[in-house]
């Protein structure tokens, strides 16, 4: 299967499960994340015996002092495996979920988000800040991680974009079995991703030009 028809047919799976994902009813970031992990539960079949993408959600309750979230600093985690591809792989992501843009929060929550991303450094370098929309239906946002600072990245990208450039294409995710394994094991509400067939690589995008007359910077 070409490039192209997994990442229409990605895309639509992530825009169907956002579509219904109101503000109102998950106002608060663990309720909009066990919405849309939620959301994402099922099967995407690429049909003809050109594989599938499973996703199975895990919403844990607790969250309270001493909870798997309290430790690892992350609200949700992702365990991601393939198989019947040439180089089968099993990743685990931690993931923090933020109302809104990091970039617009009171610096009262930026001080308590450096916190988290400096707990979730302490295990791994593979991690994410997931930005929730304030808009219904929309499509959340992500930052990568910079472990080297302990925070995150200035680029944002959908959560979509994120899972196919990044996630299915292998290029973000910790390999180390222990990790994963304390990942799998542990109560943080997640989403486990088994890959069965599909290999992606992601087509590269051209770089824009850069205007000098307009005074553009790189």
């Amino acid at each position: 299967m070409d490039n192209y028809e997994i990442e229409r047919k990605v895309k639509e799976y992530f825009l169907n499960a956002c579509s219904r994902l109101d503000r109102i009813r998950y106002a608060q970031e663990s309720a909009y994340v066990d919405a849309l992990i939620g959301r994402l539960d099922g099967e995407l079949d690429f049909g003809d015996g050109n594989g599938s993408i499973i996703f199975t959600p895990t919403i844990v309750a607790d969250r309270g002092p001493g909870c798997a979230e309290n430790l690892y600093g992350a609200d949700f985690a992702i365990v991601f495996k393939s198989a019947n591809v040439e180089e089968p792989i099993h990743k685990a992501i931690l993931s923090q979920a933020k109302n809104g843009t990091v970039d617009k929060m009171p610096k009262g929550e930026v001080i308590r988000l450096s916190e988290q991303c400096e707990k979730m450094a302490r295990f791994t370098n593979s991690y994410i800040v997931l930005e929730a929309p304030s808009d219904d239906g929309a499509m959340p946002t992500v930052r990568i991680g910079t472990p080297s600072s302990k925070s995150w990245g200035k680029i944002r990208m959908g959560l979509d974009d994120y899972f196919l450039e990044l996630v299915l294409s292998c290029r973000h995710g910790d390999k180390r079995q222990g990790f994963v394994n304390a990942v799998a094991s542990s109560k943080l509400s997640g989403l486990t991703i088994d890959v069965d067939g599909i290999e992606y690589t992601p087509t590269p995008k051209p770089r824009k030009k850069i205007d000098n007359n307009r005074g553009n910077t790189p």
